[in-house]
């Protein structure tokens, strides 16, 4: 299991933060450039081996035409404008630019996607081995190798800033070798503020839970979280209290109606000019500034609310033995059931943060497909639109076939713990 760490640098040791902010912007600026060529060029050689291939046969050998592998062709065009930069930084940088071209490549070649680019903006990357984390002094510092040996300054030691029991902690296991260091990002902030991004791995906690019993997630509005348990081997579902499986989400949409609401009037009031309100004269960037401060706000609830209630999902999951947890699909269902609010929310963060969570406990994660689990009635498995009367009680399903009574949200929830749900509904639909 990988993750990462973000430290604020609150200083440096061989420069004051004034000149140390100066060259990492001209590093950033350096990386930029490089990157933006680096892209260039593997696009570049994809179409020139297309181009080869249709007029040959078959693909160009890079390493014949070439004396080494294309990738390597490109780190030393990137050397060279990132020339006053430790090379392992570069070819750290490098590896990152062509996993992004692999990624993008199908699309990209299809006309579905541009070609990706870069901004100043973008972090510099630092191989794992080219800077280490020590408890110093004046607290925890990265000693980072950031320049090569054309240049009198190699290293910079950045002193980082105060930092909660967690971090702590993490940087402690990093440093005794409990945790594996991985490679590291610097970023800059829109207020200029620099930080060290510290990735790292370990082994996933072992956990004995049965993969007999599945958790259902079924993620919606008024109920954010409705949580199910099937058991296979006793073929039924767990009787569950409603106050423990189902998490309001008035708490999310009251937020979410308020921020929308104080967006639009900031948005509004942007674009008339102030010179009854005494701000008119500073500019575009000053009339904007509260609607960033909005939209951090909404940025900061957002990740609190998605790490509070995707511990619950985990720890409910943990606390009832179960070893496999199934969740639908949500780039199918917003598509489907076009829900404004649902689109608009980060669920897809929420349902990240679930998985992750769940599998550093060893708890599997499966996402199905969301076609008619809100439709099929969990009792004799009838599949019909009458079974929900979405505009009069979105909460209601009653089956029109066999009178099975339940709270919708509950009913999708067990459809979804079902080990084998897609098979049973394509059976259904024919």
């Amino acid at each position: 299991m990988n993750k990462c760490i973000k430290v604020s640098i609150k200083n440096c040791k061989e420069l004051d933060y004034k000149v140390m902010s100066e060259k990492l912007r001209n590093i950033q600026y350096l990386t930029c450039k490089a990157s933006n060529k680096a892209m260039q060029m593997y696009y570049m050689w994809e179409n020139q081996k297309i181009d080869i291939k249709n007029k040959t046969g078959e693909y160009p050998n890079d390493k014949e035409l070439f004396g080494k592998t294309y990738r390597n062709v490109v780190e030393g065009e990137m050397k060279t404008i990132m020339n006053t930069i430790n090379t392992s930084n570069v070819g750290q940088t490098n590896a990152i630019i062509m996993k992004k071209w692999n990624t993008d490549k199908k699309e990209v070649l299809s006309y579905q996607k541009s070609l990706p680019n870069f901004k100043l903006n973008m972090p510099i990357y630092i191989k794992n081995k080219s800077f280490s984390i020590v408890k110093g002094t004046s607290g925890y510092e990265i000693i980072c190798s950031i320049f090569n040996k054309s240049q009198d300054l190699k290293r910079l030691t950045f002193i980082i800033d105060k930092l909660d029991g967690n971090k702590k902690a993490t940087l402690n296991k990093i440093i005794d070798l409990t945790y594996k260091q991985g490679a590291g990002q610097i970023i800059k902030d829109r207020k200029g503020k620099w930080y060290f991004i510290i990735s790292f791995g370990f082994e996933n906690k072992k956990r004995e839970l049965d993969i007999n019993r599945i958790l259902g997630i079924d993620v919606g509005i008024t109920n954010l979280l409705t949580m199910q348990i099937w058991d296979c081997n006793l073929k039924e579902w767990d009787r569950l209290a409603w106050n423990s499986c189902m998490v309001d989400g008035r708490e999310l949409m009251h937020y979410r109606q308020k921020i929308e609401a104080r967006r639009k009037s900031l948005l509004k009031n942007s674009k008339i000019s102030e010179k009854n309100t005494g701000k008119a004269g500073h500019g575009i960037s000053k009339r904007i500034q509260a609607i960033d401060v909005v939209r951090n706000k909404e940025k900061n609830f957002r990740d609190t609310f998605n790490h509070k209630y995707s511990r619950y999902a985990v720890d409910f999951a943990i606390r009832n033995n179960c070893g496999i947890i199934q969740m639908e699909n949500l780039a199918k269902f917003t598509e489907e059931v076009k829900e404004k609010m649902l689109k608009n929310w980060s669920y897809y963060d929420l349902q990240s943060k679930i998985k992750y969570k769940a599998e550093e406990q060893g708890i599997k994660v499966n996402f199905i497909k969301p076609s008619y689990t809100s439709k099929r009635c969990s009792l004799c498995g009838a599949i019909d639109d009458r079974n929900r009367d979405c505009k009069n009680n979105q909460s209601k399903f009653q089956c029109v076939v066999c009178d099975h009574k339940e709270h919708a949200d509950i009913n999708a929830a067990k459809n979804i713990a079902l080990p084998d749900i897609e098979e049973l509904i394509e059976s259904q639909i024919g």
